[in-house]
């Protein structure tokens, strides 16, 4: 049975953050489920898995690399409070451009717990691209991948410079704002680009010109604004024709 060198370890603790991940080309998930969904996924290439004495290792291929870690070394590679069983290591995928007709874009959202969240919501709703302005929060953050709840592995993820991108596009691009036409009115197109801005500022101002369909959702009380991830699953929603 594989144990980890102190080099190793060092590695693994160094994926918690942004510049390691980058670095290694990898990052982490944690817990049974989870990474039962990355052993599905044909989006998920698994490095290696780290385990402690009490999981059940007949799930492993025989074909992945896995290591048998202490308490201890688990607490020191888990991200979480209280560490779960098991903890595997993903590579980064290459991210190619975008391709298809129906894409959701995310400019600047900063939030890793609902990026995450988003990233199911599109998972949800059979939205399969999910764009990203290279200003956005890191989807392969610890706290993002854990709320996607495995939909990181079924959805494909790019960065890129969003203004560009919707300049050359020939799909109309909606846009959620404040001031916009009621989704209730929209004659919705299946086929488009979805535009949802930062939890803080909206759609940035290089942007907003470049939507064609300004929308919002109505508001009927007090509230000053929705939570990004809960606007997103509302446009989802009525985008899927429900």
């Amino acid at each position: 049975m594989q144990r980890l060198t102190k080099n190793e370890l060092h590695d693994l603790k160094s994926l918690h953050h942004k510049k390691g991940r980058e670095e290694q080309g990898r990052y982490l998930i944690e817990g049974k489920k989870i990474v039962e969904e990355a052993l599905n996924s044909a989006l998920a290439e698994i490095d290696c898995l780290l385990h402690t004495a009490s999981f059940d290792t007949s799930i492993i291929p025989d074909t992945i690399n896995s290591f048998h870690v202490s308490p201890t070394e688990m607490q020191r590679i888990s991200t979480l409070k209280s560490p779960q069983e098991v903890v595997a290591v993903c590579k980064i995928p290459h991210s190619n451009p975008p391709n298809g007709k129906r894409i959701l874009c995310l400019d600047g959202i900063q939030d890793p717990g609902n990026l995450g969240s988003i990233i199911r919501i599109a998972d949800w709703f059979g939205i399969p691209e999910v764009l990203l302005s290279k200003g956005s929060v890191d989807c392969y953050n610890p706290k993002t991948v854990q709320a996607s709840m495995g939909s990181i592995f079924r959805t494909a993820i790019h960065y890129t410079d969003l203004e560009v991108f919707l300049k050359h596009t020939h799909l109309t691009v909606f846009g959620a704002v404040l001031e916009g036409k009621s989704i209730q009115d929209l004659d919705w197109q299946q086929e488009g680009i979805l535009v949802i801005g930062s939890e803080s500022t909206g759609i940035s101002s290089s942007i907003i010109p470049l939507i064609r369909e300004r929308i919002t959702i109505p508001r009927f009380g007090n509230a000053e604004s929705l939570n990004a991830a809960i606007a997103c699953g509302i446009l989802c929603a009525k985008w899927s024709g429900i």
